[in-house]
Parts: C-alpha cells; sequence; structure tokens
C-alpha cells in the first residue's frame, strides 16, 4: 500500500511540472523547477492528500487565504540560531524604556499554477519573510510583487534583522479538510562563528562600510505549513514548520522555527456549546462591575455593535486598562505570579509597575446577524506589554499567551455582550468569559465608551484562591466617520462645573491688553451662532472651532511609548450634543435657540496624544465652561496618576476621585477669529496643579500654545495664503515704482550725482522686479536658507489649487496687477540707468585724457559684488549638507535684499562726497524687502499636519541663519549707504587720502 502511495505521488508531481503553467498569455509564467527536491521531502503530505475539488477560483482564493502578515516565529532549541540580531539601535543611558524585539513572520503566496487541474495538488510558490526588530510597522510584502523583484535576501542593521526566503511546492487537502503547503526553498543563510564567545561574534564588526556579512546560500529548507478546514473559534489559526534537510553537523543547518498566525477569511461561528456553557445564564452588569453599575441603566442595546466601536472608540486602537484587584506580586516564588495579568500570560516577568502600562487591543471584531435574528460576535483580544513598540505590535497577528480568541452572542435586550475566550490556540484553553457594556452616560472620571470584564470560568481547586478578574474600558472618542445608521444618544454628567465656575470667577478680576484691545477694536471668538433657530448644529459647529493642537508636547502628558507624538485637545461634549455629523433634513430646528451666542456653555474634552499610524491615548479628562464673550475657557482636569499614588501620602490617596486626580485647573485663551486667516495667533494654555507644595502629585504650572485647528475660514487654505502673497508682491512693486520714481526727481535736481549710481545696483533692480513677468509674483518673496526643506518657497500648487485660483477672480486681479507694476518698475529702473550712463559718458568726455579714473566705473563693483554672492552660494550649500542648492529665484531674491552692496562698494571706491541716492529710493526698497519677512512672523503656517513637528516648524521663523542675517545685512548696507553719502568726505580725511584723491561734488 505505501508503495502504490508513493507511485502516484511521483506520477502527481510529473503531472504538475511537465505540463505547460497555462495557456492564457495574460498569466504569468512561472518554472517549478524543483520537482525531485518536492518529491522527496512531502512525501508524507502527498500521500495523506485528498482529491481537490473542481474550483476555477481557488488561485484567487489562496493568495487571499494562505498569506498572513506579522504572525510569531520562534526556536525552541537554541544549539543552532537561524540569524543574529544587533541591539545597537539603542542609546546609552536613554530616557526611555528599551524595547524588547518583536519576532514576526509574513508569507505571501505569489504564484498558482492556474492551469493545472490535478486531482490531489496544485503547484504553488510563496515568499517568507522573518525578522527581528523592534519596530516593524511598514508592510513586509505584498500579495502581487512581480517575480522578478523575489528573490532570496539577508539583511542586518542595528535593531532589525530580516530574512527573505524563496519557496515553491505543493497544496493539497487531506481527507479531514486540512489544507497543508510543503514547500522546498533556497535562502541565504548567515554563517555562524566556527569558534569563540558566541556564534554571531562577526555582526560586532558590521557596522563598517566595508563589512559585508557573511552568508551562504542554501536550498535545503523545507517548509509546511498547515491550515484548518474553516476557521472557528479553536481553529482560527495557521502553524506550521520550517526545518533545515541538512545533517545537525553540517554549517547551514539551523533548528525548526515555529509558526503561528491568525487567518483573516470567512469566519465560522460553530461555538454554540463553549458560549451556552459561559454565559448561561447571561451575568448581571451590576454584579460585573461596581462603577458600571451605577450607569447600567442607560447602556446601548442597539444591533450595529461593530460600526458603533468603530465610530466612537478611535478605530479599536487603543483600549485603556483597568488593574485587576489582586496584583502581581514580584516576590513569589520563580515570580510565576508576575508573568500574568488576568488570562493574559506575558513573555516574561514584570513587576506591577510594569503591567499596569499593559494594554489591550481589539483585533479582528465581527459581528453576524444569523437567519433567527441573533446577532453573533467574534473578536481577538491582544495584551501589549510597555515592553513591546506600540505601533508595530497593534499590527501583530500572532497567537500566542497574550492573545485571547472570544466568541459569542450580542444580546441587545439586555445591552451587552457576553463571550467565551480561548487563550492561545486550541479548544482546550476555553477557560475565561468576556462580557461587553457600552454604557450611555459619561463623567469626567468615566469615560469609556466600552466596558468589558474577562473573568474566569473554571471554579478554583480546593485551597486556591480564584483567579482574578480583569476590567478594561475603551475610551470614548470624536466620531470617526459619517455613519448612515442609527445615532446614539449620549448624555453627559457635568459634576466639575461649580469648580469651573470658581476658576472663571477669580479670573475675571484680571485686566491687561487684549481687554484694553477689545475696548477699541470689535473682537470676534468662537460662538454658537452659527445656524440661528439650530441649537445642537450651532453647537457641534463650536465644539469643533474650539479644537486644539499643542506645539510642545509636555512629558508629563505624554506617554514614554510614543514617538514625537502630536498633543491634542478636542471638544467632545458642549452641552449635551456630541454627534458631529448629523443630517440637516433629519433635525427639528426650533423656532429660536434656546443658548444665546453669548451665553456660558458648558464644554467637555479630552487632551489626547497621537502618535504615528493614528494611534491615540487619552491623557486628560477635562470639563468645564466656555465664555464666547472673551473667547476664554475654564476647565478641572482630571488623569490617571497610575502608580505615582504608591508614593504619595495618605491624604492625596483620599483626594483621589474614583482613583483619578482631578486637581488641575486649566484656562484656555483663544485668540480672536477676526483676522485668523492671514494674521498667526495661538491660543494660551495654562495648566497648573492646586495641590499643596511638597505633594508628590503636584507639578509645576505650563504655560502652553496651541494651534486652533477648525476656526473657519472664507477661503481655502492655500487660496488665502496666495491672495496674501500677491498682496505683497502688489506692496513690494508698488514700493518699487514709488522708489525709482523719487530716484528719476533726484538726479534731475541733482545731475552731477548721476554719474556716482552704480549701474550693477541698477541691474539687480531691473533682474529681481522683472521675475514676475517670467516665474510669477511669488518669486518676489523667494528667500535663502540654510535648511533642506521647502520653507525658503512659497508651496507648490496643485492641479487642484491651480484649478481653484484660475477661477479666482481676485487672485487673477492681483496677478495681473503685479505684471503691470512689474513692467513700470522695470520701465523706471530702466529710465534711471540710461540717465546714469548718459551722464557718465558726458563727465568722460569732458575729463582730461590724463585722468579717466575720475569717471566712476563698474567693473571693480562687479567683481565684488559676484564674488560675494559666490561665497554666499557656497556658504549656504555647505550648512544643507550638499543636499540642497539655492534655486534661481532664491539667488535672484537674494540679490534683491542685498541690493545695496554694489552701491557701497562703488562708494568706497569711488571716495564719493556727495549723495547719489535719494534716501527714499534706498530706504524705501530695503523696507519693502523686508515687509515679508516681518509677516512671516505672523503669518498662519502654511499646513496643518498630524504631527505637532510641522507646526513648531513653521513657526520658527527666525531660527534659520538666513533668516536673521540676511535682513540685518540689508539693514546694515542701508544705513553704510547713508553714512557715506553724509559723512564720506570726513572719513576719507581721517584716513589720510590725498587732498587731491577726493571728489569735490558737495551739496
Amino acid at each position: 500500500m505505501g508503495s502504490n502511495l508513493k507511485f502516484l505521488g511521483v506520477l502527481l508531481l510529473l503531472y504538475l511540472w511537465v505540463t505547460p503553467s497555462s495557456s492564457d498569455p495574460s498569466v504569468q509564467a512561472h518554472d517549478y523547477l524543483r520537482f525531485a527536491d518536492v518529491e522527496r521531502h512531502c512525501q508524507p503530505v502527498l500521500s495523506s492528500a485528498a482529491a481537490l475539488a473542481d474550483d476555477s477560483y481557488r488561485p484567487t482564493r489562496m493568495k487571499y487565504e494562505l498569506s498572513f502578515e506579522k504572525g510569531d516565529w520562534h526556536q525552541d532549541a537554541d544549539a543552532a540560531p537561524l540569524m543574529p540580531f544587533d541591539g545597537s539601535d539603542v542609546p546609552v543611558g536613554g530616557a526611555r524604556q528599551t524595547l524588547s524585539p518583536l519576532l514576526l513572520s509574513t508569507f505571501v503566496i505569489t504564484h498558482v499554477d492556474e492551469g493545472h487541474r490535478a486531482a490531489m495538488a496544485v503547484n504553488v510558490s510563496g515568499v517568507l519573510t522573518l525578522s527581528i526588530s523592534r519596530k516593524s510597522r511598514d508592510p513586509e510584502t505584498g500579495p502581487y510583487l512581480p517575480l522578478r523583484s523575489l528573490s532570496p535576501e539577508f539583511k542586518l542593521s542595528p535593531g532589525t534583522t530580516r530574512l527573505k526566503i524563496i519557496f515553491e511546492g505543493v497544496y493539497t487537502e487531506n481527507a479531514d479538510g486540512e489544507k497543508v503547503l510543503c514547500m522546498v526553498g533556497n535562502a541565504l543563510l548567515p554563517k555562524r562563528s566556527a569558534g569563540g564567545a558566541g556564534p554571531w561574534d562577526w555582526a560586532k564588526s558590521f557596522r563598517r562600510s566595508s563589512f559585508l556579512s557573511p552568508v551562504t546560500a542554501d536550498d535545503s529548507v523545507l517548509l509546511v505549513l498547515r491550515y484548518p478546514k474553516e476557521l472557528t473559534l479553536t481553529t482560527r489559526a495557521v502553524v506550521g514548520e520550517m526545518r533545515s534537510t541538512r545533517a545537525t553537523s553540517a554549517a547551514a543547518y539551523f533548528d525548526p522555527v515555529q509558526l503561528v498566525s491568525q487567518l483573516f477569511s470567512i469566519y465560522q461561528y460553530r461555538s454554540d456549546d463553549l458560549v451556552a456553557g459561559a454565559c448561561s445564564p447571561l451575568p448581571s452588569i451590576g454584579d460585573a462591575d461596581n462603577a458600571l453599575g451605577s450607569r447600567a441603566r442607560h447602556q446601548y442595546n442597539g444591533s450595529n455593535l461593530r460600526e458603533v466601536l468603530e465610530r466612537y472608540g478611535y478605530g479599536l486602537q487603543g483600549v485603556v486598562i483597568t488593574l485587576p484587584k489582586r496584583h502581581c506580586n514580584s516576590t513569589a516564588t520563580g515570580g510565576a505570579a508576575c508573568r500574568s495579568l488576568g488570562p493574559f500570560e506575558v513573555d516574561r516577568a514584570a513587576e506591577e509597575e510594569e503591567l499596569a502600562g499593559v494594554s489591550i487591543q481589539m483585533q479582528d471584531l465581527r459581528c453576524y446577524r444569523d437567519t433567527a435574528g441573533t446577532v453573533r460576535v467574534s473578536v481577538v483580544f491582544r495584551a501589549i506589554p510597555p515592553w513591546e513598540d506600540r505601533c508595530a505590535a497593534v499590527r501583530r497577528s500572532g497567537v500566542s499567551g497574550t492573545t485571547l480568541s472570544a466568541e459569542g452572542v450580542w444580546a441587545a435586550s439586555a445591552g451587552q455582550a457576553c463571550l467565551v475566550a480561548c487563550r492561545g490556540v486550541g479548544n482546550e484553553t476555553c477557560h475565561f468569559r468576556v462580557c461587553l457594556y457600552m454604557p450611555m452616560t459619561f463623567s469626567i472620571t468615566r469615560r469609556s465608551v466600552l466596558l468589558g470584564r474577562i473573568t474566569s470560568i473554571d471554579a478554583p481547586a480546593a485551597g486556591e484562591a480564584a483567579q482574578p478578574s480583569l476590567s478594561f474600558g475603551l475610551g470614548l472618542s470624536l466620531p470617526q466617520f459619517w455613519f448612515d445608521g442609527e445615532r446614539l444618544a449620549f448624555a453627559y454628567n457635568y459634576t466639575k462645573v461649580k469648580r469651573a465656575g470658581e476658576l472663571l470667577r477669580r479670573c475675571e478680576s484680571t485686566y491687561g491688553l487684549r481687554e484694553i484691545v477689545a475696548m477699541w477694536v470689535p473682537l470676534r471668538y468662537p460662538r454658537a451662532d452659527r445656524y440661528i433657530g439650530d441649537e445642537k448644529r450651532s453647537l457641534l459647529i463650536l465644539a469643533d472651532e474650539l479644537a486644539l493642537r499643542f506645539t510642545t508636547r509636555p512629558s508629563m502628558f505624554t506617554p514614554e511609548w510614543m514617538e514625537q507624538p502630536a498633543l491634542h485637545l478636542e471638544v467632545i461634549f458642549a452641552g449635551q450634543v456630541s454627534d458631529r455629523y448629523m443630517a440637516r433634513v433629519n433635525d427639528a430646528p426650533t423656532t429660536v435657540s434656546s443658548v444665546a451666542s453669548n451665553r456660558l456653555v458648558n464644554v467637555s474634552a479630552v487632551l489626547t496624544a497621537f502618535g504615528q499610524f493614528r494611534v491615540t491615548s487619552p491623557v486628560v479628562s477635562l470639563e468645564g465652561v466656555y465664555n464666547p464673550e472673551d473667547g476664554r475657557m475654564y476647565l478641572v482636569g482630571c488623569w490617571d496618576v497610575g502608580f505615582r499614588r504608591r508614593n504619595s501620602s495618605t491624604a492625596s490617596m483620599n483626594d483621589l476621585d474614583e482613583g483619578m486626580d482631578c486637581s488641575i485647573e486649566v484656562k484656555v485663551q483663544y485668540p480672536p477669529t477676526t483676522a485668523h486667516w492671514f494674521i498667526w495667533s495661538a491660543a494660551k494654555v495654562h495648566i497648573a496643579s492646586t495641590r499643596n507644595a511638597g505633594d508628590p502629585l503636584r507639578f509645576d504650572t505650563m504655560k502652553l500654545q496651541a494651534v486652533p485647528i477648525g476656526y473657519p475660514q472664507p477661503r481655502p487654505g492655500e487660496i488665502s495664503r496666495k491672495l496674501v502673497n500677491g498682496v505683497l508682491s502688489v506692496t513690494l512693486q508698488s514700493a518699487a515704482v514709488a522708489a525709482a520714481l523719487s530716484q528719476l526727481r533726484h538726479l534731475k535736481m541733482h545731475a552731477d550725482v548721476a554719474p556716482y549710481v552704480s549701474l550693477v545696483m541698477l541691474g539687480v533692480q531691473a533682474l529681481g522686479l522683472g521675475t514676475p513677468l517670467v516665474m510669477g509674483m511669488e518669486a518676489l518673496l523667494a528667500r535663502p536658507t540654510s535648511r533642506s526643506d521647502a520653507a525658503a518657497m512659497p508651496p507648490m500648487a496643485s492641479s487642484g489649487l491651480t484649478y481653484a485660483l484660475a477661477a479666482s477672480r481676485p487672485y487673477q486681479s492681483i496677478d495681473l496687477a503685479v505684471k503691470v507694476l512689474s513692467l513700470a518698475a522695470v520701465a523706471v529702473t530702466l529710465r534711471v540707468g540710461l540717465k546714469v550712463r548718459r551722464s557718465r559718458a558726458r563727465a568722460l568726455a569732458r575729463s582730461s585724457p590724463l585722468e579717466p579714473g575720475r569717471v566712476p566705473g563698474d567693473g571693480m563693483v562687479l567683481v565684488y559684488h559676484c564674488a560675494a554672492h559666490f561665497i554666499v552660494f557656497v556658504l549656504i550649500l555647505a550648512l544643507s549638507g550638499g543636499q540642497q542648492a539655492m534655486t534661481v529665484e532664491q539667488q535672484v531674491a537674494l540679490m534683491q535684499d542685498l541690493f545695496l552692496l554694489p552701491q557701497a562698494v562703488g562708494n568706497a571706491a569711488w571716495r564719493v562726497n556727495c549723495r547719489p541716492l535719494a534716501e527714499g529710493y534706498y530706504l524705501g526698497v530695503t523696507a519693502a524687502r523686508l515687509l515679508p519677512r516681518a509677516y512671516d512672523a505672523v503669518r498662519p503656517p502654511a499646513a496643518v499636519g498630524d504631527s505637532v513637528e510641522s507646526v513648531s516648524a513653521s513657526r520658527r521663523v527666525f531660527c534659520d541663519a538666513g533668516d536673521v542675517v540676511v535682513p540685518c545685512v540689508a539693514v546694515l548696507l542701508a544705513l553704510a549707504v547713508f553714512v557715506q553719502q553724509r559723512w564720506n568726505y570726513a572719513i576719507v580725511g581721517w584716513m589720510g587720502v590725498a587732498e587731491q584723491r577726493k571728489l569735490q561734488h558737495v551739496f
């Protein structure tokens, strides 16, 4: 019988390899060349294969159902490790906690032999990527990569090791429906050191630029992956093994690698017996959680559980944990108690303080309504310890002791979901119950839109304590998207408004510059009067306008695990209104709004830290009042102080409100909305603690600035920016025309000083004034910079913006005005230059042939001018690290900023004792060129992105050397010309210059 099965397997493989892959020319060709290796190593798999059903959609389904990303891998033995890891990416003495490297595996089916309809197997090829990385956030590969880009690969860098292996083999199915992939692969394996302290001694030297990692090509790699027949509660993972087929004594041999990952195809609800055993009878809400019991009278009892959670819960990215009643005991024998948190088992022993930083993520939440009307729920809970990178961990798909696979039902009538949960893989681990509730009432200390509790189903053994439960909550957020379904009528209980009102009364007695300006200038602040007679919509618009993003991030309010987070203040409730997406047709506006636009408005807000990939973490809950008359908001804040309370006094602990410190006072002073779209205005935020000095929970008062990100704009931000730039360009060109006319009048009144006007200076002016005719009007506003970013030039217009500007009549009128003024300015400047040239010709004709030097010339002036700008060019190129040089627009703009340089050099070279330039000319042009730089100090940011760095960088107008040096040099040149024209005669005399070398043009 065994020989017959072997013969059948050989015939099957011969058929698969000999028959052409596909007759369809559109199908990508692929050669399967390792027939003999597959036949030899995959014989056990082939011998147990069953007949495959005829399925024309199998290739497409296989690429989707058999691929997985960021699963887990490990080696049980450590005699022959697979690859090294370099941990030198961690800075020495860093303040942040060192992240543990994650062992992640990604497998992608790259080709399925569509041309064969073999009875028992199908040719397949794929790519397996194994990595060891602290921060594996990017996708490893994609399911449809071109084959020519796939080749074995090994990469080693600080903090990351990646091994890519190319496989080909067969896909089979067993009689019980199990799907199996058996494949042989080609890899570039790192060589282990023959002798020394460790197998990877050479990795200590790999950072040298000339060092190449020693690798060996190996084709003796076998991969077997086993997939369940269908995805259920106990069979929702793929498990597999990769091993070397070489002898254990071979240099390329490595210990077997175990792989496991979740699958994300169609889920089947097959665990009714387990659910009934865990959830019958349904647990009581009041018994589940004391804090929830007071909110149980108003909970969600609809049927759209998944949509509601995704809309109101930050896309299920942030779940906050409430610590279990019995904490980890670090003194337990062997530290075993420190390896678990409720039902979760972490991969290393940890102290209680570390476990307090564990968070839970909900993955692959699915809801399905069956024919009987029952809403079935399945979800995976993943515990993320603080020593794992949060942004990478939320994308993991491995199955281990830190994961709970859960399935159950949503009892809408009771307003809760009850699920049975299994830790790891298999039905023998389903010993836990998960209860989920959605309260509809909120307060400053109760902000969770989802509350959950995980308990053990099994009764404790005799003499043993019951396993502690684990409670967690998902914080309420702003609605994330439009939801054309049921809308939740949340209610908010304001408990700190009285304290906020007292803070308002204490601050009303202050009288400053803001109040003085308000007496003379009508200032307007955000208020609820956008829609007359529509109270809800007006409050929603007000809540959006009160949103802020901070330009700095206090360390105490930013999670340690989050890199470069942006701190936001978001108003969740304005009055009792929170839903941001309201259809006007469904609203019933009142005839008269019950909220006066100048009346105090109760607000509930939250300080939230936003990290990369939209991972969020609520920091401080806020509640108070907003006064639309003066744009001030007074708030009381509560935050979870965590384990800081361990060092606090008994009095401090008694002051906590449901475990939160509510001794925070926040004052926000919003800028006027009147001119925010063209003048920079930041909100001022004061955060203070009311605790006494010496209290461990007290912190120093912080004075911060924040950007209003919801203020209304009359037109899109970039269009407004272009219009303002156009007005600046009109001002520059108008000033240039006026200055040139004043110089022309000056030369008519004092014709004898015309030869001493530098033609190089006039040429620079004419060149700069004419750039709008060729490069656009914003070329006038270009400026050099030593940074290699786009701060020196206005942002390039996109196709949509270009179309909007073309359709904007104000912009087109401004553009036409700039062009007309440019022509006029160039014409008048050329007229001045012609007058200077003629006057020099007449002076040269009258001068003695023996004294030609008495007539000024610009040869030496041009040499000095070009040399100075060449030095500046090289300096900027060096400061930018050779990455960016000045553009033509920037070079021309720099010459315009320093247009007086040729005149100052000429005055010194010609020993001028007269006033060639009118003061209105050089002082007026200098002041006009400084105007755009002065406006940059109050200009709003060009763009507001997710990162706080984009705001702070755009506001640091004077942090760049060019922004300080160029204006200062321009002012110094104007001062030098002023001194030269008034006292050059005396200066030359002090220098002892012979009398006959002085020019006598004095007036």
